[in-house]
C-alpha cells in the first residue's frame, strides 16, 4: 500500500472513530457553561439525539429549517439566456450551465447564513455598512452579499477569480456598473500571477471601510496582504470567515486586536470538525471606527 493511500485510510479510521465519540465529548466540555449561546446549541443536540455529528455548514438550530429551496422562485432572462432569482428586490444571476435547482439552493443557503441569527452573518446588529462607504468583497461567487447593501456603496470592489462568476456579476451589477468593479484576480499576501495584495490593489486609490472575507480558509494570506491598510484605515470594519480553520477566530482576533480593532464575532456557533474547539464561531467582526 502507497503512503498516501495509507494515510487516507489512517486518517478515515481516527475520524470515524472521533465522529462516534462527538457527541459525548461536546457535553463533557460544554455541558456546565451556561451562556445561552452554547446552552442553545446543547438543547439543539438534546432535540435531536439521532443528528449525525459533525454537521458541516448546517447551523445547529431549528430556525434553519424553515429555509427551502423549494420557495425560490427561478427565471430565465430572456435577452442573454441565464438563469436569476429575486433577491431583495435584485436580480442574482448564475453560472451558465446551472439548473433551477443550482440556484435555489444556493439562495436557499445564502438566505439561510444571512440570516440575523445565523454563525455566517456578515453584517448583524451594530456591525453594519454605513452610507458612502466603499466595500470589498473577497470571494464573492454570486455577490448576493454586495446586491443587499449596494445602495448604500459610494464604490464596491468584487475580487472572485473563478472565471466562471465574470458573467453573472456583470449581469447582476449591471445597474450600478458606475459605482462597482469585478476584480478577476485572487487575493493573498504575496503579488504574483493571478494573485494580488489588497495594498497593492489599493495605491493610489481611497481606502475601503468594510472588507467582507470567505476564502475557504486562505483568510489569513489575504490579511497579510492588507498590512498597511489595516494599519492605516481611520474607519475600517471587516468581516471576516473563521470557520474554515479551527483555529481561525483566536488567531485573527489577537492580530486585528493588536492592530488596534474592536473585536466581537457573529451570533451562535457551528459544528464543522471533530478536534476543539468543537463549537466554532463563523464570522468575526472587527472595527475601528475613530
Amino acid at each position: 500500500m502507497r503512503l498516501s493511500k495509507l494515510k487516507t485510510v489512517l486518517f478515515r479510521t481516527w475520524y470515524n472513530a472521533a465522529r462516534k465519540s462527538l457527541r459525548k465529548r461536546i457535553f463533557r466540555k460544554y455541558g456546565s457553561d451556561t451562556t445561552p449561546d452554547v446552552q442553545e446549541v446543547l438543547a439543539f443536540l438534546n432535540a435531536n439525539p439521532s443528528i449525525q455529528l459533525p454537521l458541516g455548514m448546517q447551523p445547529p438550530y431549528e430556525w434553519a429549517h424553515r429555509y427551502m429551496a423549494e420557495e425560490v422562485h427561478v427565471e430565465r432572462d430572456a435577452t442573454c439566456g441565464m438563469l436569476f432569482a429575486e433577491v431583495d428586490k435584485r436580480r442574482v444571476f448564475f453560472p451558465r450551465g446551472s439548473t433551477v435547482a443550482d440556484v435555489q439552493q444556493a439562495v436557499r443557503i445564502a438566505r439561510m447564513e444571512q440570516d440575523p441569527r445565523s454563525p455566517h452573518c456578515y453584517l448583524c446588529g451594530e456591525h453594519k455598512i454605513d452610507t458612502g462607504d466603499v466595500g470589498v468583497f473577497v470571494g464573492a461567487s454570486d455577490g448576493m452579499v454586495c446586491a443587499s447593501v449596494i445602495d448604500k456603496l459610494s464604490r464596491a470592489f468584487l475580487f472572485e477569480p473563478d472565471p466562471k462568476w465574470a458573467e453573472p456579476l456583470r449581469m447582476t451589477f449591471q445597474p450600478w456598473i458606475d459605482k462597482v468593479e469585478i476584480v478577476q484576480l485572487a487575493l493573498g499576501a504575496k503579488d504574483s500571477v493571478g494573485v494580488t495584495r489588497l495594498d497593492t490593489f489599493f495605491l493610489g486609490k481611497s481606502l475601503p471601510n468594510y472588507i467582507q472575507m470567505d476564502v475557504d480558509g486562505a483568510e489569513w494570506d489575504v490579511l497579510q496582504g492588507a498590512r498597511a491598510i489595516l494599519a492605516k484605515a481611520a474607519k475600517l470594519r471587516l468581516s471576516v470567515c473563521t470557520y474554515h480553520r479551527r483555529l481561525d477566530y483566536q488567531r485573527f482576533a489577537k492580530f486585528l486586536g493588536e492592530l488596534g480593532f474592536a473585536i466581537s464575532h457573529s451570533p451562535g456557533y457551528y459544528l464543522i470538525g471533530v478536534r476543539m474547539p468543537y463549537l466554532r464561531r463563523g464570522v468575526l467582526y472587527a472595527s475601528r471606527v475613530g
